[in-house]
């Protein structure tokens, strides 16, 4: 009788941990989703809400890069329209209940001074509990995307 209490409780402690555990990946796509909006919409205090003040950021060429360099590159630009800027195939793997990594695919276009541009990036981002959304981004990695089939 015993037995059984105790295997019925660890399932229910099991089955709690999972729920909470995918709770949090819902979350952090969301935040993520959030992350590519600013840019498509040159939100900058949304941005500031997502971005640690000591962000570690590697753009694509290796170059280390400041919250506030990369809060720039949000605002709007004199020539510069957004057509969309979106994540895809995002994958968020959660650790415990104070940080989540995505990994996922970012594109975007955009028109510079009447010139169309595209561009896909492999992308890694590391988030941790806290800041003003409960959760914010301490890590970004922006790489070469893998090559279309």
């Amino acid at each position: 009788m015993i037995s059984r209490w105790i295997i019925g409780a660890t399932a229910l402690a099991a089955a709690a941990q999972v729920s909470a555990a995918q709770n949090t990946a819902d979350r952090i796509r969301q935040l993520d989703s959030a992350w590519a909006r600013t840019y498509a919409v040159h939100d900058t205090a949304l941005a500031r809400s997502l971005l640690a003040e000591d962000i570690v950021i590697t753009s694509t060429n290796g170059t280390l890069k400041t919250r506030e360099q990369e809060i720039a590159d949000v605002r709007p630009s004199p020539g510069l329209t957004m057509d969309y800027f979106r994540t895809k195939d995002a994958q968020v793997r959660v650790f415990g209940d104070q940080s989540a990594v995505v990994i996922g695919l970012a594109e975007w276009s955009f028109q510079l001074n009447g010139r169309a541009n595209a561009i896909r990036r492999r992308y890694t981002s590391v988030f941790v509990r806290g800041g003003p959304l409960g959760w914010k981004m301490v890590a970004l990695h922006i790489g070469r995307a893998p090559d279309l089939p």
